[in-house]
């Protein structure tokens, strides 16, 4: 598998209204577009296994919502609504031609749906890699398991406060990362994530993080009928156990991610939810092939039947 093209860490920064500019770079030729979208805290590198291969045959675009990346933070609260909103301005204002693929992973599987259920006529498909959904905590946990989870969520603000506050106060280093950087990810160079570690020495980037975890489920999505939408789902099959957990614990995550799954492919009649053998939550670094092969397969449907 090649390693992505060095200018998806460019920065080429669009204006889209309101004295605010986010960052997006588009590599390739060839329609549709497609657009990614990045997990909680990810980055645009988290696609680069795929993009090399994606670039040769289409237009690929990978941008850095408010906060993230190269892109200034918003002062606006990270909704669903207001992150659909910046996307829906950057890719008129960037005039990229319509309708586009939607590729989100994570809480980006999450923002693609809510995109196209807001803008039907923009989107001509999606791939969600190992999306969120909503009511992906309703866990149905015992007491213990359910303040167990609780305790995760206070911890998790609470690195992001630590990281923030060490970002403010530079105390953030590739050889000292505070635990806030990962500088040895199987798919990131020591150049790669020496030119990433700014992006986590911005305060405002931790604070994007907790804004948009904060306020994800206000979605309380999918509404509406999808039709014959091309679309894919892929799981992943490797689950951790989480510390300290039960069984039950461990069983409910697993069991409720995978029964999402299945209910966001049977929104569309042309829906298909594929498990990906040996992968985790990061399928595209992980497995890339069959995420190469899942986004080719959507394409060649979106061509061959261009109005869903």
């Amino acid at each position: 598998m090649t390693a992505g093209s060095p200018a998806m860490l460019d920065r080429h920064l669009i204006d889209i209204g309101g004295g605010r500019r986010l960052n997006m770079v588009c590599i390739g030729k060839g329609a549709p577009t497609l657009v990614f979208e990045q997990a909680l805290g990810g980055t645009i590198l988290d696609w680069q296994r795929i993009q090399a291969e994606l670039s040769k045959t289409n237009r690929t675009c990978f941008y850095d919502r408010a906060g993230y990346g190269q892109s200034p933070a918003s002062d606006q609260p990270r909704t669903p609504r207001n992150v659909t909103d910046d996307l829906h301005a950057l890719l008129r204002k960037a005039g990229e031609r319509k309708p586009v693929v939607l590729i989100g992973h994570s809480i980006g599987g999450r923002y693609a749906p809510y995109y196209y259920e807001r803008f039907p006529a923009d989107v001509a498909g999606m791939v969600l890699v190992d999306p969120g959904f909503y009511g992906q905590d309703d866990l149905n946990l015992s007491a213990a398991d359910q303040a167990l989870f609780d305790g995760l969520r206070t911890k998790v603000y609470a690195k992001w406060s630590n990281c923030a506050a060490k970002a403010r106060s530079h105390d953030m280093t590739l050889e000292a990362p505070q635990g806030c950087f990962a500088a040895n990810l199987p798919y990131y160079t020591r150049d790669e994530a020496a030119r990433m570690l700014p992006v986590y020495q911005r305060p405002e980037r931790w604070e994007t993080i907790a804004s948009e975890y904060g306020h994800i489920d206000e979605d309380r999505g999918p509404h509406k009928d999808w039709g014959a939408l091309p679309l894919v789902v892929l799981t992943r099959t490797a689950f951790p156990p989480t510390p300290g957990a039960s069984d039950a614990f461990n069983q409910s995550v697993e069991a409720v991610l995978k029964r999402g799954h299945a209910a966001l492919a049977a929104r569309s009649s042309r829906g298909r939810n594929i498990t990906v053998p040996n992968s985790s939550h990061y399928i595209q670094a992980n497995q890339p092939e069959p995420v190469l092969a899942a986004i080719r397969d959507l394409l060649a449907e979106v061509k061959a039947s261009p109005s869903p």
